[in-house]
């Protein structure tokens, strides 16, 4: 099953859940405002997302000879509102207003305050506050489905478990200094580096595809081989993240968006390790506010010129590469080779 597929068959399943939920939520509330935030929540998950998380996790756990589908798509929806959480929090941090083409949260329960008559400072606060609870209320959700008596060993679920405990807590952690980050300038590599294995390489690719590797009772030395192959997929998908968002590749996010929201990336961290003082100054300048299309320009300008984006290119392909090389180390069958192969194709088109 390639992703598309899947993610059709995931998303039935998601939904089922995800409607549950929300009418369970809202049948407590019982009130007509709250709940229109509450309903959003279907609009926020949906509105997006290609499912790589779960499909990391079914892919490796039928790849070891797993043959519960159903459960383990049941335990997989723990990884989606996990990512949901995270989204919904990152937005409010980032202030951003838009993603995958739908309003953040936040953004669109401020719409919805603005017609009530809230003062529009008023209006942003409460707008904040209230999708924070929400983001929690899907926390609250990811800690019921860990804990529920799924389909498999409980040896197996403990240590499932575990590792799952575990991902929630680096994201959390490596957050918090993504956040920091915004006022520690400039960031060393080596910062950025660890930044980018625990909040995209372990929290996108290791944690899940370990957890399958995990319930299907793989091989130690094939856990450890997965932990690889996430780790080259995650910096694959990192660094072709911030490339896109310099060359404008990604229609779904705001334009430049790492650099209006005071990202620290390779890329910037090129300019500040390689380039002039010059070109320093103009990039911490533009850090953390609105540019214009001529602003960007110049940028695009900079990091071409400096070499930034030709080791960015250079990057991809090497990271993706030494996936490549421990995939082809795993006791995969064809099948699941080729569907981790089409998966990191992907993530090496870089085009606009």
């Amino acid at each position: 099953m390639d992703l598309s597929s899947f993610k059709t068959t995931f998303d039935g399943v998601l939904q089922t859940y995800v409607h549950g939920k929300i009418d369970q939520a809202k049948a407590l509330i019982s009130d007509k405002k709250i709940n229109t935030f509450i309903d959003y929540i279907t609009t926020f998950i949906f509105s997006g997302g290609k499912r790589v998380r779960p499909y990391g996790l079914w892919v490796t756990y039928t790849w070891f000879g797993g043959e519960n589908e159903k459960a383990i798509l049941n335990f997989g929806i723990i990884f989606e509102l996990l990512h949901s959480m995270a989204l919904i929090h990152d937005d409010i941090i980032d202030q951003a207003d838009k993603r995958h083409n739908a309003l953040t949260m936040h953004s669109y329960i401020e719409t919805l305050l603005h017609t009530n008559d809230t003062p529009i400072s008023h209006a942003k606060h409460i707008a904040e506050g209230q999708s924070i609870l929400l983001g929690d209320l899907l926390l609250s959700r990811v800690y019921e489905l860990r804990y529920k008596q799924h389909d498999f060993p409980e040896n197996l679920l403990w240590e499932a478990r575990k590792n799952v405990h575990s991902m929630i807590e680096e994201v959390i952690l490596w957050q918090m200094i993504d956040v920091d980050m915004m006022i520690s300038w400039p960031a060393s590599l080596s910062l950025i580096d660890k930044k980018n294995m625990y909040k995209t390489a372990s929290y996108t690719f290791i944690r899940p595809m370990l957890t399958w590797a995990i319930l299907a009772d793989a091989p130690e030395h094939q856990k450890q081989l997965i932990i690889e192959l996430g780790k080259y997929m995650g910096m694959t998908f990192q660094m072709r993240d911030d490339y896109l968002d310099i060359i404008w590749g990604d229609k779904t996010k705001s334009t430049f968006s790492d650099i209006q929201e005071w990202q620290q990336t390779y890329f910037t961290n090129y300019i500040f390790e390689k380039w002039t003082a010059q070109q320093k100054e103009l990039l911490q300048s533009s850090m953390r506010k609105p540019l214009d299309s001529k602003q960007i320009q110049v940028l695009q300008e900079m990091f071409e010129e400096s070499g930034a984006l030709a080791f960015g290119k250079q990057s991809i392909l090497e990271y993706s590469q030494k996936a490549k090389d421990i995939l082809a180390q795993t006791q995969l069958n064809d099948e699941a080779k080729k569907s981790i192969l089409v998966l990191i194709a992907k993530m090496e088109k870089l085009e606009h």
